[in-house]
């Protein structure tokens, strides 16, 4: 089952609910998270989990394969480098959590 979750990883990617906890790992990452951020991605999430029909174990493989992209993208950077990585992607990341539906930037 790992493998089957391995490869179908990529295919989510692009996903809400995906794209909502990497860019929420990166914000944290790189110590953006503040309580404005965490409210909306816990609502966001909740939201997603409710609307999506997935069942709670493939949530939770979707999540973990979510997070680890994230470290890796982290520890891929290398020392220092993940400054400007949190400039761009990490602040990226908490305008998308920040943004309402239906507005778009």
């Amino acid at each position: 089952m790992a493998c089957a979750l391995l490869a179908a990883l990529p295919a989510v990617a692009d996903e809400p609910y995906y794209r909502l906890i990497y860019d929420y790992e990166v914000a944290s990452f790189c110590g953006l998270v503040r309580a404005p951020v965490h409210a909306a991605y816990s609502k966001k999430r909740e939201r997603l989990e409710s609307l999506s029909g997935l069942a709670a174990d493939e949530l939770t493989d979707i999540r973990v394969g979510a997070m680890a992209d994230a470290e890796r993208e982290y520890i891929n950077r290398g020392l220092g480098g993940h400054k400007p990585w949190c400039r761009s992607d990490g602040r990226a990341g908490v305008e998308r959590i920040l943004e309402q539906p239906g507005n778009s930037r």
